[in-house]
């Protein structure tokens, strides 16, 4: 009976110590500064992804940029609109934080994010991405400003 018991208490304390370790993971998490916070304003209707934005001003935080990089949009309230996920990138920047958009089916579409802080370009859209090049007189930038703390 004594040996039941006794290991009940040790499958507990190690249920306790899972349970604490894994709620210790996401507070420290919480405790750090996001990689990147941008605001953008845009004057157009545009597509990112599967989300419509609304012409207005928004924010972008960009927590981490391990792969694959998540950035989440904010309205100018703060109420989240939308997360999207980037999967490629490169290092490849002009210079400039911008998100690059280009019209598809009579819809502006985002298809890169440029962030020259970061030294790197999310793609969202990658066969829009290479149009956008060869035809880089039909693309649109909306300037992305560092947001200051």
């Amino acid at each position: 009976m004594a040996r039941n018991q006794r290991i009940v208490r040790m499958a507990l304390l190690g249920t306790v110590l899972l349970v604490s370790l894994f709620s210790i993971g996401p507070a420290r998490a919480q405790g750090q500064s996001p990689a990147y916070v941008g605001t953008f304003t845009t004057t157009n209707q545009i597509l990112w992804g599967k989300t419509v934005l609304q012409p207005g001003s928004y924010t972008i935080t960009i927590e981490s940029t391990g792969s694959p990089v998540v950035a989440s949009i904010r309205n100018a309230k703060g109420d989240a609109v939308t997360h999207v996920v980037s999967g490629a990138h490169t290092g490849k920047t002009n210079g400039v934080n911008a998100l690059l958009i280009k019209e598809k089916n009579g819809q502006l579409q985002v298809h890169s994010l440029a962030l020259a802080d970061l030294e790197m370009v999310l793609i969202y859209d990658p066969g829009l991405a290479r149009e956008a090049v060869r035809e880089a007189r039909a693309s649109k930038t909306v300037p992305v400003t560092w947001a200051k703390k």
